[in-house]
C-alpha cells in the first residue's frame, strides 16, 4: 500500500492498493457510514442507444459514496464497497443512488472517516510496511504430487499441481513422466517468484523427493536451487505446509509474514490451553478480565469478531497496548484464524496466569 496523505483532525486518507494484501488490511478500515471517493467505469446509454439497444459508452469519473457495506472475501481476493452517491457528475449519475466500487490492485482511494482512530492508522501503517516485506514460497514435494503455500501477509495462497507417474512395478516411461513433473513443478515455482517478492523457497517433503527434486533444480534450474533450501517434514500436502511453518529452524525466515506468524501464535495459544498453564485465556469476559489486570502479552482477534464488535474489542486493544501488550488481527477465513473463531474468535497468551473463580 502507498499512502499519499493523511489528516488525522479532518480523517482523510489517501492512498493506492499495490497487492492482493492490501484489500485485507482494507477490510478493518473501511466502515459503514465513512465517505470514499475514487474514479469508477460506467457505460452510459443515450436515449437514441437504448431504442436501438446499443451497449453504449464506458465512461470514466470521479464519484464519491457514503458506504453501507465493505466486503472483503479472500478466496476470491475481491473487495467490494456500497453505497450512496453522494457526489459526481449529475449528467451521469444520480445523486442517492446506489454504487459499488470493485477496489483492486492499482486503485487510488480518498477515504473521509468522521474520527481516524489509531487502531485505524496502525493498520495502514502496517499495510505499508508489508508491502516491502518479502513473501515464502512452500513447496511440499511427493511423488507425483506439489502443493505450493505463498506465504501472503493476509492469507496463505494454496496451489496443487500432480501428475500420474506410475507404481514402482510401471518402470516404461516412469522416468521421463517423472522428469516432466518436476519441469512442471519447476515452471510453476518460476512463475510465482516471476510476479511476487519472494526472499527464499523452501522445499520440502517427508521421503526423498525432496532431494531429488532438488538435485533436478540444480542440473537444470540452477538460478531456482540457489533461491530454495530445504526442510524434512512428516506430513505431505496442506498439512506439510502448515508443519513447515511451525518449525523452529525456519520461523527466522517467515516471523515477518503475518500469516505464517499467525499459524505460530494460535498453535501457542492452544499449547497453553492445552497444557492449562493458565498463560492462554479466551472468550470476551476472560479476555476483558486479563487487559484490565495488564496480563495479555499477545491479544489475538479475528477480524471477521473485530468488525462485529469494533468499539469494545477497540477499547480492549488500547488497554492492552497502554500495558506494552501485542494486538494481532487474523484473517478469519485463513487456517489461524478458523482454529481461533473455535475459540470464540477472540484469545490471549498472558504474561502471568490469572485467577478467575
Amino acid at each position: 500500500m502507498k499512502i499519499f496523505h493523511v489528516n488525522r483532525k479532518q480523517g482523510i486518507v489517501k492512498l493506492m492498493v499495490e497487492n492482493l494484501d492490501d484489500l485485507w488490511y482494507l477490510s478493518s478500515v473501511v466502515q459503514t457510514g465513512d465517505l470514499v471517493k475514487t474514479k469508477t467505469e460506467r457505460r452510459i446509454k443515450a436515449k437514441e442507444d437504448m431504442a436501438r439497444s446499443k451497449k453504449g459508452e464506458r465512461r470514466v469519473f470521479t464519484l464519491v459514496v457514503r458506504v453501507e457495506k465493505a466486503d472483503f472475501k479472500s478466496d476470491s481476493d475481491t473487495f467490494r464497497i456500497t453505497g450512496t452517491v453522494e457526489q459526481g457528475p449529475e449528467d451521469l449519475v444520480a445523486i442517492g443512488s446506489h454504487h459499488t466500487f470493485n477496489v483492486e490492485k492499482g486503485t487510488k482511494l480518498t477515504i473521509v472517516k468522521d474520527r481516524l482512530s489509531p487502531i485505524d492508522l496502525d493498520r495502514l501503517r502496517e499495510a505499508e510496511r508489508a508491502s516491502l516485506r518479502p513473501k515464502i514460497l512452500i513447496v511440499v514435494v511427493d511423488e507425483g504430487e506439489a502443493t505450493f503455500g505463498l506465504v501472503r501477509e493476509s492469507k496463505i495462497q494454496y496451489y496443487e499441481l500432480s501428475k500420474l507417474i506410475g507404481g514402482k512395478y510401471d518402470i516404461k516411461g516412469r522416468n521421463e513422466r517423472k522428469l516432466e513433473f518436476y519441469r512442471d513443478t519447476a515452471k510453476f515455482m518460476s512463475e510465482i517468484i516471476s510476479r511476487e517478492n519472494l526472499s527464499a523457497v523452501i522445499i520440502a517433503g517427508a521421503g526423498f523427493e525432496k532431494e531429488n527434486f532438488r538435485k533436478f533444480l540444480s542440473e537444470n534450474y540452477p538460478e531456482l536451487a540457489e533461491k530454495s533450501v530445504m526442510e524434512n517434514i512428516g506430513s505431505h500436502g496442506r498439512n506439510g505446509i502448515n508443519e513447515v511453518m511451525k518449525r523452529s529452524g525456519v520461523q527466522k525466515i517467515i516471523a515477518e509474514i503475518t500469516s505464517a506468524r499467525d499459524v505460530q501464535l494460535v498453535h501457542k495459544l492452544l499449547e497453553e490451553i492445552g497444557k492449562d498453564s493458565g498463560l492462554a485465556v479466551y472468550g470476551m469476559k476472560d479476555i476483558e478480565n486479563a487487559a484490565n489486570s495488564g496480563a495479555i502479552k499477545k491479544l489475538l482477534v479475528c477480524d471477521d469478531l473485530f468488525l462485529k464488535d469494533r468499539e469494545k474489542i477497540e477499547n480492549m486493544m488500547k488497554t492492552v497496548k497502554s500495558t506494552k501488550g501485542e494486538v494481532h488481527l487474523i484473517n478469519h477465513e485463513g487456517e489461524a484464524g478458523k482454529q481461533l473463531s473455535s475459540l470464540g474468535g477472540i484469545g490471549a497468551i498472558l504474561r502471568f496466569a490469572l485467577n478467575f473463580n
